[in-house]
């Protein structure tokens, strides 16, 4: 895995309800992922950023998964994302994500990019007092 402080994981083995197992690459999640790899590599602020391929974030019931973490931040996990859709509402959370000192997202910056019911968990930083 890259070194990076903000890490944007994506569950390469997610598939829909009624979706083939086979092939893995033809699966929501790796196709999710390759759809946001191509955004990440066109963004102008990746910088600090590494997008990263998991096999399970363990969402299976909220396909596709995504999880957003760094170091003293609070982590994400987003579930119910739709390849093809979503990827730029993404890429801009993953902006406000690096913008916040400590990493929370209110609910009406999640609203905006039509992430706000996605998030299935943001988890406080190990680093709180």
């Amino acid at each position: 895995m890259a070194i990076a402080p903000h890490h944007l994981f994506v569950c390469t083995s997610c598939r829909r309800a009624g979706e083939a197992r086979e092939p893995r690459d033809g699966r929501s999640g790796a196709v999710l992922y390759r759809h946001l790899a191509q955004r990440f590599a066109s963004w102008a602020r990746r910088e600090g950023f590494v997008i990263v391929a998991h096999d399970c974030l363990g969402v299976c019931s909220r396909p596709c998964g995504v999880a957003m973490r760094a170091p003293g931040k609070f982590a994400y996990v987003f579930g119910d994302i739709e390849p093809g859709a979503s990827e730029n509402a993404l890429i801009e959370c993953a902006s406000l994500y690096r913008k916040s000192p400590n990493g929370f997202l209110p609910k009406e910056q999640r609203a905006v990019h039509g992430l706000r019911a996605a998030v299935l968990a943001h988890v406080p930083p190990l680093e709180m007092p």
